[in-house]
């Protein structure tokens, strides 16, 4: 995967090329979580923002939308494929937003600054928020209006505490952040219209972040979206798309078993 400047990209696609590279992947293209003043643990915006989405622009930390399209059809003319690390199971973590926030006890109270993103749009979770909304004097839900999300779109906020619950991995909250309602067929158009416009710039296909965290029902249910998008017949002829699927003490739930959290052939049925 590669995590250079777009523009330094397209410089390596014909050496790539020759080098008989059939495709790179690149980090999540849309906007995402910024901050200029706050590092963790030493390091400023380190490289899990990334996977804090605030919205579909085509617009990260690697380039705008026009230097993203020049380096694909500059790989592409190379015989090079590109892939997009597409995070749809979530937005930014919960407290990871424009507002200030603070967290405390009876003896003390921590304060920190609000965050910035790649684009600039506001978006706002409702996680250790204490002002309210300049524009409603009310105290600000889940809202990502550059994707068009609000406080409806998402799973309630629940920690998820099993890796072998299929109830925990689809509506838990994976490290806080913020769990889009993936069985909301809204929610699922919103990811299909994402994905075809990667597609519409010339991307080969996708990574699905964090697939394991989306019943397959839900996952074949947008790809069948991205499909019909695509003008219902056959999808690209280089089109590949894989899902992070990380098989540790869940393996039965996932693979081996034959229930309907199994990404093994219930999967393969669900897209028939």
């Amino acid at each position: 995967m590669f995590g250079w400047p777009y523009a330094d990209i397209e410089k390596e696609c014909e050496f790539l090329g020759q080098a008989g590279w059939m495709g790179v992947k690149v980090f999540p293209p849309q906007e995402q979580v910024l901050s200029n003043e706050w590092p963790q643990n030493g390091e400023l915006n380190p490289w899990w923002f990334y996977y804090q989405p605030v919205s579909y622009k085509l617009s990260g930390r690697h380039g705008t939308r026009d230097e993203l399209r020049s380096m694909i059809q500059t790989c592409r003319a190379a015989g090079v494929r590109v892939y997009a690390d597409a995070v749809v199971n979530h937005m930014s973590g919960g407290g990871n937003d424009v507002l200030d926030h603070r967290n405390g006890s009876d003896s003390w109270c921590t304060y920190w600054a609000g965050k910035s993103s790649t684009a600039g749009s506001p978006y706002f979770t409702h996680s250790w928020t204490y002002k309210t909304s300049e524009n409603t004097g009310l105290t600000p839900g889940m809202e990502y209006p550059a994707a068009a999300y609000m406080a409806q779109d998402f799973h309630c906020d629940r920690g998820l505490n099993s890796w072998t619950d299929p109830f925990a991995l689809n509506y838990g909250w994976l490290s806080g952040l913020a769990d889009l309602d993936t069985e909301s067929d809204y929610v699922r158009e919103r990811i299909a219209a994402y994905m075809t416009d990667l597609l519409s710039i010339g991307f080969s296909g996708f990574r699905m972040d964090a697939a394991k965290h989306i019943k397959p029902e839900s996952i074949a249910a947008i790809l069948a979206k991205l499909k019909s998008n695509m003008g219902g017949g056959d999808l690209p002829a280089d089109f590949m798309t894989y899902l992070e699927v990380l098989i540790g003490g869940e393996k039965d739930l996932l693979l081996c078993g034959d229930g309907y959290y199994s990404f093994g052939q219930n999967f393969v049925d669900l897209l028939q």
